[in-house]
């Protein structure tokens, strides 16, 4: 006796897993009543938002950045949808604002080899900065200055703390 068998399979486009929005920065921290903004740096506009939390934060997206305003402190996660239907999520930390450093900015873009300098504006003496990734960036303090430097290509995030214990991080891409 002979037997055949045969097995097909078919893949379709509405089966296939999709891959996951790129955010630069991919996580944020924000103070209640403050500001934070993302990039979305794949897929395709237009872009929707909504947060598992609007009680803690609350995003808005213009072409491809995402503001996220922090409204009380607490953890959401923003699920950014584009035309697609790809998605992506992006964690927020929503604090208080007596625990949060004020900086001039919170993310830094620079090349190898080059440097950018975040101000900070309110912090209590000493101010100390720990680089997560000292291989991609490098982080250097006088007084209210933090000069960061780009080391090789990549992403890494600096942590600014201040005597009280209030912090910031800065979101570093180095070209």
């Amino acid at each position: 006796m002979c037997c055949a068998l045969t097995l097909s399979f078919v893949s379709c486009d509405e089966d296939e897993p999709k891959s996951s929005l790129v955010f630069t920065p991919d996580s944020i921290e924000v103070a209640t009543g403050k500001t934070a903004t993302s990039t979305i740096s794949s897929g395709t506009k237009p872009y929707s938002a909504a947060s598992s939390d609007s009680e803690v934060a609350t995003a808005t997206i213009s072409g491809s950045t995402i503001t996220i305003t922090g409204v009380a402190k607490g953890t959401a996660i923003i699920t950014v949808t584009d035309k697609n239907s790809t998605i992506g999520k992006l964690t927020v930390a929503v604090k208080d604002p007596s625990e949060v450093l004020t900086v001039d900015k919170t993310s830094v873009s620079v090349s190898a080899g080059n440097e950018d300098v975040v101000t900070v504006a309110d912090g209590t003496a000493p101010i100390t900065a720990s680089v997560k990734n000292a291989a991609v960036a490098t982080a250097t303090v006088s007084d209210t200055k933090v000069t960061i430097k780009g080391v090789k290509a990549g992403t890494t995030t600096v942590t600014i703390s201040d005597s009280n214990n209030k912090s910031a991080t800065i979101y570093v891409t180095v070209k």
